[in-house]
């Protein structure tokens, strides 16, 4: 956290999806609407939360959860309708009067928010940042609707169960529960995100679905929704970094992501400089 708050980032984005996309699925349905990921069942919750409370658009809300000068409840609320949970738990710490129904809605995010919850928004608050800039996309996962459930979920499987004996799996449990005993993560971040591990992931990520003999359709099809996935988040991530001229995006997501967003982001940016892990262990907080 020390070194997070150190680099002095001036907005922080999150593995999770936007506002706008959680309500586009919503409203087209089938597939969309039961995604699992990306924060959409707490948004919806956030949002059904608050449904008697407002008579706001996405639009409106948004506007009137950044703006500083309406009570910090309003803007709770109007962050929960704008389907972006997680600003609206970074609010509610410091803010009062909050309905029972909302509080308990904002509860079940921060049980089940991981790193969001525990280091994103842990900074935000120590830097007095009152925004979490959702970036994560989901949407190319409907081609995959072309193929039967069954044989999905059994390809699936039979990846997952291949990839646990790859060493960037093995082991990682108890790696990863011996550095939260230490209370010391910074150690196990810095070597995910050497050049070494990061080549192991995207060999894990993409390689995988084209080597161990699944069902060529059905991997060509995976790879291609995963390899979107990371360009679409990559231009989100981009648009972001556009309201910050001049300064600084700390962005967190899962290991699997560094390395396709780098690759993304590298090329033919011209104003956009990647800063490297090891800048953040010269600094700390004061």
């Amino acid at each position: 956290m020390d070194r997070f708050c150190g680099w002095r980032p001036d907005a922080i984005a999150i593995e999770a999806l936007p506002g706008e996309l959680i309500d586009s699925c919503l409203r087209l349905g089938g597939p969309f609407a039961d995604m699992r990921v990306g924060g959409v069942p707490q948004a919806a919750a956030c949002a059904e939360a608050v449904r008697d409370l407002h008579s706001w658009d996405l639009w409106e809300a948004r506007r009137i959860g950044q703006d500083r000068t309406r009570e910090r409840a309003e803007r709770v609320v109007a962050w929960c309708a704008a389907f972006e949970p997680y600003t609206a738990l970074l609010l509610a710490r410091r803010a009062r009067a909050l309905p029972a129904t909302v509080r308990e809605a904002l509860d079940a995010v921060e049980a089940g928010g991981g790193e969001i919850s525990r280091v994103a928004a842990q900074a935000a608050a120590r830097l007095g940042i009152e925004r979490l800039h959702p970036f994560d996309d989901h949407g190319n996962g409907a081609a995959m609707n072309d193929f039967a459930e069954e044989d999905f979920d059994e390809f699936i499987l039979a990846l997952h169960a291949k990839a646990r004996d790859h060493p960037l799996v093995a082991g990682e449990a108890a790696e990863v529960r011996r550095s939260m005993e230490r209370r010391d993560l910074w150690t196990l971040w810095r070597d995910r995100s050497s050049p070494s591990m990061v080549s192991a992931s995207n060999e894990l990520e993409s390689g995988f679905f084209l080597t161990h003999g699944q069902p060529d359709e059905l991997a060509r099809a995976a790879l291609a929704g995963w390899r979107a996935r990371n360009l679409l988040m990559a231009g989100r991530l981009r648009s972001i970094t556009g309201g910050y001229p001049g300064g600084r995006v700390l962005a967190l997501v899962g290991h699997a992501h560094k390395g396709p967003l780098e690759e993304a982001l590298a090329t033919d940016q011209w104003d956009l400089d990647i800063v490297d892990v090891s800048e953040l262990d010269r600094l700390r907080s004061t």
